[in-house]
């Protein structure tokens, strides 16, 4: 019998006692408020993202490790030219600097970047040494900065009595060797920072382990992450509302409009024809002319345009898998993870929205991680992927709670009634309530 594509288990994080997930086409989670189904999502996410993105997020960390450096360097330059003496050299260093931050925003950092940051101190060190730079007080703010700098690092005693760009230049090769490190070994560090970032705690699940055609290639127990390839890009939707925000914290939401953002290639025109000709009756469009305007409109089948930002959120919901499908986002080796689609739909287009979910993954062959508290919403995806022929990749699973804030999740399979029991219960309270005397 051939193995899952892939298959993760976890234990013990959060409101997670356990779950072993199969992840092959679509799959279904449901439970109750706080039952741990967007911590999966969460986890789902920020792992391929961290796996196929690995190298990029390498190079991320260390522009962000080198900013300290940068504002030394700064500093350094303005001591440099106080008074606007030597106006010429002062551009040129300017412009050498300029220079040396933009090839540090290349993708992947390689030795002759950290060469040119190296070649730079020097630079600027010399040009300190034969001007007027060396008075006491100047060079003791440098040398307090850069000890500020380096103070996480152990330095050997015959280093403690270097100048200021000395131990600078000591702390860039240390950042730049950290990270070929990294992007050699493959290390779960990354995927453990990112982790602790994303859920603002440094405890992590006691079991996280990820396996791909049943072999392993992920786990928390060890120090490496092999790379994925059935699911090699990761998107990540919780609300339709996030459309066209800019957010300034980092993080998916600010991912998915990046995303968003591409350039249209008209990739899977037969899918956004039927988000727009028998859903919406109109059609999203990213406004990337020119002007660099940047807007996402909604063209109406009456020729009325409209920003999208100012549209239903119903529409909203279509038109971000519309601009996903138009750019060519989506793809066979993309996990779509939809926390509650059905969201603010009506219920005729909480049925088109599962219709598409399953005609994407049977056509496209984009995996889906769905959680979903709508019984209309598990029904139809049910429903239309026997309809499909495609119910060997449906996968349904149920949050049950194990103790209280503890939930286990039960692989359904195929059926969907116990879901349907956990939907009933919340009408059988109904019945406790209204009819008391006064």
């Amino acid at each position: 019998m051939k193995p899952e594509q892939i298959r993760l288990h976890t234990r013990k994080f959060r409101a997670v006692e356990s779950a072993d997930l199969i992840i092959n086409g679509i799959t279904v989670v449901a439970g109750e408020n706080g039952c741990g189904k967007s911590t999966l999502s969460k986890l789902l996410y920020y792992l391929y993202k961290t796996i196929s993105n690995y190298d990029v997020l390498v190079s991320k960390k260390l522009r962000k490790n080198l900013s300290n450096v940068a504002r030394f360097l700064d500093i350094a330059q303005m001591e440099l030219f106080r008074g606007g003496v030597n106006r010429k050299l002062r551009n040129e260093f300017q412009e050498d600097f300029l220079v040396l931050r933009r090839n540090l925003s290349r993708k992947i950092i390689d030795d002759r970047q950290m060469r040119e940051w190296l070649d730079f101190v020097d630079k600027i060190s010399l040009a300190s040494s034969l001007g007027k730079t060396t008075e006491n007080k100047r060079s003791e703010r440098l040398l307090y900065i850069a000890e500020d700098i380096i103070k996480k690092m152990k330095i050997d005693n015959k280093d403690k009595n270097k100048s200021p760009f000395e131990l600078v230049k000591i702390h860039i090769e240390s950042l730049f060797k950290e990270g070929f490190g990294l992007m050699n070994s493959r290390s779960t560090k990354l995927f453990r920072e990112e982790l602790k970032n994303v859920f603002h705690d440094n405890k992590l699940p006691e079991v996280f382990d990820v396996f791909e055609f049943g072999e392993e290639i992920v786990s928390l127990d060890k120090n490496h992450l092999s790379i994925p390839y059935s699911i090699q890009s990761a998107i990540y939707i919780d609300t339709p509302m996030v459309i066209g925000l800019t957010i300034e914290k980092d993080g998916y939401w600010n991912d998915l409009n990046k995303l968003l953002k591409r350039k249209n290639i008209n990739r899977f025109s037969q899918f956004s024809n039927i988000i727009s000709d028998e859903i919406m009756k109109g059609d999203a469009s990213l406004d990337d002319s020119i002007l660099g305007i940047n807007d996402f409109l909604f063209k109406r089948a009456d020729g009325s345009i409209f920003n999208l930002l100012d549209c239903a959120t119903g529409i909203k919901s279509f038109s971000i898998i519309q601009l996903l499908l138009k750019n060519g986002s989506l793809t066979d080796k993309t996990l779509l993870i939809i926390d509650e689609p059905e969201s603010h739909l009506h219920p005729q287009w909480i049925i088109e929205y599962a219709r598409l979910i399953v005609l994407l993954n049977k056509h496209v062959g984009i995996k889906f991680f769905i959680a979903s508290h709508n019984p209309d919403m598990v029904s139809a995806i049910r429903i239309i992927a026997e309809k499909e022929e495609t119910l060997d990749k449906l996968n349904f699973y149920l949050a049950q709670k194990e103790k209280p804030y503890s939930y286990i999740y039960k692989h359904l399979g195929k059926e969907i009634d116990p879901i349907f029991e956990s939907f009933n219960i919340a009408l059988d309270r109904m019945d406790l309530y209204g009819g008391t005397e006064t």
